[in-house]
Parts: structure tokens; C-alpha cells; sequence
């Protein structure tokens, strides 16, 4: 074997035990001890494999797995954890890794994991899908048989093989990230990086060097170069998360990216050339954020030159209850179990709900249903709670002639704050916990 590897593990006894015997084993490995190192790290070297802890001493190692993910998502990733639970289970389920481990493992099951995942795949083996499935899996794996997808999925042949920006709007969940990697797929850069950057998730002096990358010496700690994303994505497709949440001083250095097609690593003097096409998202109103000067307007016009609207779950029609079925399927196949159908009168709950959190939202209370099954059919009682009593949660709502996605979520959130933690109360919205607080603090709601 020849493949670089990463340790990630705050404890350095391991990671040196491991790392020897693994290089024995053929591999190619690298050590961090945290997470600012392990993301360092990597991203200098785009490992082919990562061995990383979830309780890292500076942060989560699912979160750094994410990350990871993004800028490459051929990465294979084994997780660890001294403290097993279901909770962080499916949290490893969810960040699409390779297996989840317990210490103390036996290094002999390491060694077998990694040969297993490096086998090369035999597509005489693959079971063939029905025909229905096959089709819709075909385009980056957008499910839906809705006009309104069809429409779109036209419009994203029409536009994939140019280089024009395009700016995807929708509200939060509707899979953005998906119609981004869609155009992507579908255009002669394929072959190229597809990166994605979520631009709330990191604190403005971390985002900056992780798009533009650094030069040793810029600044404290910086002990070695490092490609930025946007280096990293030469060629290929950088789409930009949460473009509204851009910080100005960025903004206008994305401007110059734009128009110059080039890049200044922090702390470097020379610029370098760089070929990108450039796929923003929001779920805010750009124009009334260019008014109140909280975003660009020179950047807007460069961002939205094609402007392409997801629609949200609730008016997809049928394509709720089909992904209900794919949902059903992928986390019975990832936690081994025999479930084959829905409850008709499940169908009849999910459709009276109203996905403030959309498809994200659909996700989570599948994947939670199919925890819970215990037969081979998803029943009532499976479901969440506030699912299962969607019609109790409206009763009092029914004199309101329209309930505004804004209206429904606050109302979500005054009903169930006092029930469930944060985390799970941005989940069932399939929103950040950032985004949650943002709402709060936009409505005056304190936490009871």
C-alpha cells in the first residue's frame, strides 16, 4: 500500500503506536494531536484515508470529518470514541462514514478495515437497482418526479456546460448543495474538485485562510504553505454556502477572484492564477441585505447572473412520499435492518406536516423513525413526537387564514423549547444551532 493516512487522536500514545504499525502495514501517515492541526494537516495533503477521534481536545471530530468530507469527498474515514452512544452513532451515520470504532481497538482490526475499504470495487457485483431508481440516481442523486423538479433539472442541462455563476435560492434544507453538485456533475469540469465552503460555519480569520490559503510565516503558527480551498478547486466548481453570511472585508477579496481570476495566499506578494466557476446559495434576500449595506452590490451582480429557486418540500407534491421510501431504505441498509415499507398512515402524517426544515427536516425524522422500528414496516408510533401530533400543534391555528414558514417556526420553537436540547430542536428544523440562536434573537425568544 502506498496511501496517506492521517491519525487524528489527542492522545499521543496511541497515535504513535498506531502510526508505526500502520507504516509497517505500507502506508504513508501523518499525525495531528488536535483539531487546528488535524484540519491543517489534511488539507495540505488531501489524505486518501483518516483515523480521527470525535473527542478531540480543541473540537469534534464528526465536525472535522465534515470538513474533511468537503474538500474531499473520496475520503474514507474511520471514527473513534471512548465514550460510545447512540447519539453519537448517528451522528456518524450522518457525516457518511467508513466505520465507527470503540477504544480500545485491536490495531489488527484497524489493519482489516483499511484493506477492506481499499479493495477495488467489482461492478459485476453491484446489485442492479429497479429502473425507476437507476434513472433518478443518474443526476448527483436528485429524487423527484414533481414538475416543478423536472423543470429545474432542465434548466441545470441547459447551464451546466457554460461558465456562467449561478446563485441557487431557497430556504434552509432544501438541498442546495445537491443542485450545486448537479450542474457540476452534469458539466466538462466533472472531472475537476467540486468544493464546498460553508461560509457561517467558521469564524472570519479561519474562513479567509481555508478559501485563500496561507504562506509560511504569515502569521502566528503558520509553519508550512498551504493551499487555500479556492486553489484547491482550480478547474473545477467552488460552491459557496450561506453567500449572505460572507463577511464584507471577504467580499470584496471574492470580488477581485472574480474579476481577475486569481489569488493571493495570506502573507504572500504573488498572485495565482486560478480557474473556477462559482455556485452560490442563500436563503436570504440578497437584495434587501445590498440595501441595508450588509452585502455587496458589485458582488451580487457578479454572483447572480443565473438565478435558478429550489423549491421547498411542501409544494413538491409526491416527492415527499418518495423520499420518504429512499430515506427508508439508505438508514436500514447503514444500521442493518429489515425494514421494507411505511405505515400508510405514516404518509398521512408527513404529509400534514409542513417542513419548516424541508428535506434536511424529512431526513432527520426518517432516520429517527427507522432507530425505532422494530418490525419491517415504519408505524405512528416511530415518528417523533411532534409529528405523530401535528394536528394538536395546529388546532389552535386553524382561524389563521395563512401560517407564513416564518410564523410556523416560531411557533415551533415556543411549543418545544422547553421539551427538547438545542441541538435536537435545530435538527428538527434542519437548521444550525447558530441559525436557531439567530431566530431567537430576531423574535425576542428567550430559552425557557
Amino acid at each position: 500500500m502506498s496511501e496517506r493516512l492521517l491519525i487524528a487522536d489527542g492522545n499521543s500514545s496511541i497515535t504513535d503506536s498506531l502510526s508505526n504499525y500502520l507504516q509497517k502495514e505500507g502506508f504513508t501517515v501523518d499525525c495531528a494531536s488536535n483539531f487546528q492541526q488535524a484540519l491543517s494537516v489534511y488539507s495540505s495533503y488531501l489524505h486518501d484515508f483518516a483515523i480521527i477521534e470525535i473527542e478531540l481536545p480543541d473540537g469534534d471530530g464528526i465536525e472535522l470529518t465534515r470538513l474533511i468530507k468537503t474538500m474531499n469527498p473520496n475520503a474514507k474515514i474511520i471514527l473513534t470514541t471512548s465514550y460510545p452512544s447512540i447519539s453519537t452513532a448517528l451522528k456518524a451515520i450522518k457525516a457518511k462514514v467508513e466505520d465507527y470504532l470503540i477504544k480500545p481497538f485491536v490495531f489488527d482490526e484497524i489493519k482489516a478495515i483499511l484493506k477492506e475499504l481499499n479493495k477495488p470495487i467489482d461492478r459485476e457485483k453491484i446489485i442492479e437497482k429497479p429502473p425507476l431508481f437507476r434513472e433518478k440516481e443518474e443526476i448527483c442523486s436528485i429524487i423527484g418526479e414533481s414538475i416543478e423538479i423536472k423543470l429545474l433539472m432542465e434548466k441545470i442541462k441547459k447551464i451546466a456546460n457554460t461558465p456562467t455563476n449561478v446563485l441557487l435560492l431557497g430556504e434552509t434544507g432544501t438541498g442546495k448543495e445537491l443542485f450545486a453538485r448537479a450542474i457540476h456533475d452534469s458539466s466538462y469540469r466533472k472531472k475537476k474538485p467540486f468544493v464546498a465552503i460553508n461560509c457561517a460555519s467558521l469564524p472570519e480569520n479561519l474562513l479567509e485562510s481555508e478559501l485563500f490559503g496561507f504562506v509560511k510565516g504569515a502569521f502566528t503558527g503558520a509553519t508550512s504553505d498551504k493551499k487555500g480551498l479556492l486553489e484547491i478547486a482550480d478547474g473545477g466548481t467552488v460552491f459557496l454556502d450561506e453567500i449572505g453570511d460572507l463577511p464584507l472585508s471577504l467580499q470584496a477579496k471574492l470580488l477581485r477572484v472574480l474579476e481577475d481570476r486569481e489569488i493571493r495566499p495570506l502573507g504572500s506578494v504573488i498572485s495565482k492564477k486560478v480557474d473556477l466557476r462559482i455556485i452560490s446559495a442563500t436563503n436570504k434576500d440578497l437584495i434587501e441585505e445590498v440595501k441595508e449595506g450588509k452585502f455587496r452590490e458589485d458582488l451580487f451582480f457578479r454572483l447572480n447572473v443565473i438565478t435558478l429557486s429550489i423549491p421547498p418540500l411542501r409544494e413538491r407534491g409526491k416527492d415527499l412520499e418518495i423520499l420518504a421510501h429512499h430515506f427508508m431504505r439508505k438508514f436500514a441498509i447503514k444500521m442493518g435492518k429489515n425494514i421494507k415499507k411505511i405505515d400508510p398512515q405514516v404518509i398521512k402524517l408527513l404529509y400534514k406536516h409542513t417542513w419548516p426544515g424541508n428535506i434536511r427536516e424529512l431526513q432527520n425524522v426518517i432516520e429517527q423513525s427507522v432507530v425505532f422500528c422494530e418490525g419491517e414496516t415504519i408505524v405512528p408510533e416511530n415518528l417523533p413526537e411532534y409529528i405523530q401530533h401535528s394536528d394538536k400543534f395546529f388546532e389552535r391555528a386553524k382561524d389563521i387564514p395563512v401560517l407564513s414558514i416564518e410564523e410556523y417556526t416560531k411557533e415551533f420553537i415556543l411549543k418545544y423549547q422547553s421539551i427538547y436540547t438545542e441541538q435536537e430542536l435545530a435538527e428538527m428544523l434542519g437548521i444550525t444551532r447558530k441559525a436557531l440562536w439567530e431566530k431567537r434573537k430576531k423574535w425576542g425568544l428567550t430559552k425557557k
